[in-house]
Order: C-alpha cells, then structure tokens, then sequence
C-alpha cells in the first residue's frame, strides 16, 4: 500500500507493477479495466477489456474484433481513457492518451500466432460484434483460422493519475507524459 511515507517515485513503481502483473496473473483485478472511447455523437462510450500487454512505462496493449464498436470511435477519435481499481488494495489508477489501431505488421503477426490462435473463435466469428440477432445461437458461426478480424488496440498515455484510498489520508499522484511537458506530482485527493 502506498502511504505518505512513500516516495513519489516508489509510489508510482508500487503503481505501475500492479499493471505489469496483470498482464501475467488472470486473477489480478487490473487486468480486466473500463476503456472509454467517443462515439460520433459525443457521447462516452465504456466497456471492459482485458489488457494483453504493458510496456511497464505508458503504453497499454488489449486485442479486440476489427469489426467492433469501440474501433470506429478510435479511428474518429483517438483520445481514450482506461480505469483500473484494485478492490483489496484500494487503489485505482485513470490513464488517459491516444489509442491506434494495428492490423499488420511484426508485432501483430507475433502476438497473432501466441494469443489469436489460442481463442480463435473471439476474433473469427462470421457476424461482426453489435449485429442484431433473433437468436443468441445465430451468432455461434465462425470463419476459418485464416480469415480473423483480430486486431491490436494500443494505447500511448499522456497522463496517468492514481488514488489510494486509505481512510481520511487518501493518496494521489499524477504523471504527465507528453512530449512538451514530463512531470511527476503530488496532488490533493
């Protein structure tokens, strides 16, 4: 737990671990996290995703259906957010940045043939995510291995802010991470 005897510096490792083992532990709370997206109206637009990747710095990796929602309102809008909290240690930690989508290259041949092919039926299915149905069961078709909509989401964040709870002596810090401005900070809860 982060307390006000941490450094701001220890505070953040403390932050940005947690992140880095949700990557690897399935069970660690932050590894399913809110991503709030813009549709063309404006209006918020959340879900949860799992997150696949951390770079243990600011860029934040999750997999989605090429075909879905939240990647149209990425390409109209680049600007996300993503939540975490971690119930037992009372620490929530709000990313912000800009979000590209990948559907080629090295990096997203690889993580294709380790992650994509492991649940092929999550990035194959023949009716693109949000299409109306009469029938749950209309939407158990799949296409081919070949033939997937798999695509990578990675976010860059330009700020990241984290809030631990601890009674009246709630904790928060904030790290700017833009190309004109670099800071780390206390902030008031």
């Amino acid at each position: 737990m982060i307390t006000p005897e941490s450094s701001l510096m220890e505070a953040w490792n403390e932050v940005l671990n947690e992140v880095g083992k949700a990557v690897l532990e399935v069970q660690h709370p932050f590894r399913y996290t809110t991503l709030a997206t813009t549709d063309k109206l404006n209006s918020p637009q959340q879900r949860i995703v799992v997150l696949r990747d951390f770079n243990g710095k600011s860029d934040f990796l999750i997999y989605t259906d090429s075909r879905s929602g939240k990647v149209g309102e990425i390409l109209n809008n680049h600007s996300v957010s993503l939540l975490f909290y971690h119930n037992e240690k009372r620490l929530q930690l709000r990313v912000s940045g800009s979000a590209a989508i990948i559907t080629s290259g090295e990096q997203y041949r690889k993580l294709w043939e380790k992650h994509g092919r492991k649940s092929p039926r999550s990035y194959t299915s023949v009716l693109p995510p949000g299409t109306e149905i009469e029938n749950p069961t209309e939407a158990y078709h799949w296409q081919n291995d070949e033939q997937t909509d798999f695509c990578l989401i990675k976010i860059e964040a330009d700020k990241m802010e984290f809030l631990q709870l601890n009674g009246i002596h709630h904790i928060r810090a904030e790290k700017i991470i833009r190309k004109d401005k670099k800071t780390t900070r206390w902030i008031a809860p």
